[in-house]
């Protein structure tokens, strides 16, 4: 667990102190990663910036969703403190996940994709005159 000082509407990894691992495994995701941080005890969604237009990658994470409104307490209320920080611990794999709740079985995954490819070509089709592009512009 490391700490991380409040003066940034975003986390920037210059300004988490004392847990290099931590500094590293945020600095080594990719733009538009998302990632579960506790941050003085309120676990929050945040996600990596994009890598700036040179190439250059970005090291700075910004608060999603009600995550927002808890950072800018937090900046507003103690700015220039440092706060304890971790990554939240991961979803055990043991939970199933939505996809393999809803798919019981193989023969049930290929008959629902062979039903969805059935579709193709059983699309609307015009009875009667077509109509051109340019004719249909004029009316």
């Amino acid at each position: 667990m490391g700490k991380i000082v409040v003066n940034a509407d975003v986390i920037w990894a210059k300004h988490i102190l004392g847990d290099g691992d931590l500094i590293q495994a945020l600095n080594g995701l990719p733009g538009g990663e998302p990632v579960a941080l506790i941050i003085d005890g309120v676990e929050g969604q945040w996600c990596k910036m994009e890598d700036g237009k040179d190439g250059r990658p970005t090291k700075g994470l910004r608060p999603v969703g009600r995550t927002k409104a808890f950072w800018k307490a937090l900046y507003q209320n103690r700015l220039g403190e440092a706060v304890p920080i971790d990554l939240a611990p991961r979803v055990s794999a043991r939970q199933p996940s939505l996809f393999a709740a809803l798919a019981k079985s193989e023969p049930e995954r290929e008959a629902a994709l062979q039903a969805l490819l059935g579709l193709a070509g059983q699309g609307w089709r015009s009875e009667g005159r077509s109509v051109s592009r340019d004719e249909m512009h004029e009316r």
